[in-house]
């Protein structure tokens, strides 16, 4: 239900209907999540009131996450960095050996599978490792 002239949470819960708790379980389940949902209100309302006289924490804290950030896109650059030496080495290693040369790898060594290592960039600035490719 939508309506205009609703300003607050409260006069959202006036005019809507009551919740359909049909049995013992229903109404213990709804309990519950109210009894979160005000928890949840008053943690924010704490922590808004921490951040207003504590605002030397808050400037920590977006330091700390944004070296946290920093230091993951370092480490995985270096990994991507990594697999692009490893599977150029082993490519190398595949065109001697079409040319009739000399590999420095056994034929058992694990190196020659890194001809199918993926070195696409895959990191963006989120940290998310979603794939929205496969909405097809």
């Amino acid at each position: 239900m939508n309506f205009h002239d609703v300003h607050t949470l409260q006069q959202a819960l006036d005019v809507a209907p009551l919740p359909r708790l049909r049995t013992a379980q229903d109404r213990t389940y709804h309990a519950e999540r109210q009894n979160r949902l005000l928890v949840a209100h008053e943690d924010e309302r704490v922590m808004a009131e921490w951040r207003q006289h504590h605002p030397e924490d808050v400037t920590y804290e977006q330091a700390y996450w944004a070296r946290r950030r920093e230091e993951e896109t370092q480490r995985r650059r270096a990994e991507w960095l990594d697999r692009r030496r490893r599977k150029a080495l082993a490519l190398s290693q595949c065109e001697i050996v079409e040319n009739g040369g000399e590999t420095i790898f056994a034929s058992y060594d694990d190196r020659w599978e890194d001809m199918w290592l993926d070195t696409s960039d895959q990191t963006n600035e989120d940290g998310d490792d979603d794939d929205d490719d496969d909405w097809e």
